[in-house]
């Protein structure tokens, strides 16, 4: 058996991350993976069990690719509002981007035929969300935010940065909105929450 390796795992989940978006997840075969790839399908088997499985890594590298640094946020040194106006324009403009938009789709799509929703939500928004529920709670310990249930909390703030438009953008009756709007959308989305929840 070959020796597997990082890079050519990564070229995999690169090749099907762009069928899967092109074409959908049901309509991309492990035998047009290993096509583009440039391999078989015994390749493609040596580093994932199944297409569900390749699926799962391609959403964990698009996570990794578009919200860590987003998530970073949380840690800097600054006051509530600049910090959740920073965290909600980098997660509009992830949210918002094509292979997101196209991943998160399939995994609606595939939920009641498979448990590719399920581990979109819980490798997904559920965990970066709940990073956001701690940064909450903390705020609370430092009396900045009134004591609530922190995690009913961050949902309402999801809530407030998707407001304007997750939804007609998804729908694709909005097609095109600039940084200035974005950062409008989220300012007002922020001074919402805060004025719902700051001390």
């Amino acid at each position: 058996m070959r020796v597997k390796s990082e890079a050519r795992r990564q070229a995999i989940i690169d090749v099907a991350k762009e069928a899967f978006c092109q074409q959908g997840f049901e309509n991309t075969s492990m035998s047009e993976i290993a096509n583009r790839v440039g391999g078989s399908k015994a390749t493609l088997y040596n580093y994932f069990s199944s297409k569900e499985e390749i699926f799962t890594a391609v959403m964990d590298s698009a996570a990794a690719e578009h919200f860590v640094v987003g998530f970073d946020i949380l840690h800097e040194n600054k006051d509530i509002e600049t910090v959740l106006t920073e965290l909600g324009i980098h997660y509009l403009k992830a949210i918002l981007s094509p292979d997101i938009l196209a991943i998160r789709n399939m995994a609606y799509s595939e939920a009641d035929r498979s448990d590719i929703g399920r581990h979109f939500y819980e490798k997904g928004p559920k965990r970066g969300w709940q990073l956001i529920s701690q940064y909450l709670q903390k705020q609370q310990t430092q009396h900045v935010l009134h004591p609530c249930n922190s995690e009913i909390a961050a949902m309402h703030l999801k809530a407030l940065f998707e407001a304007e438009i997750v939804e007609p953008y998804a729908l694709r009756a909005v097609t095109d909105v600039s940084d200035p709007q974005l950062e409008q959308m989220v300012t007002r989305a922020v001074r919402v929450f805060l004025c719902a929840y700051q001390i």
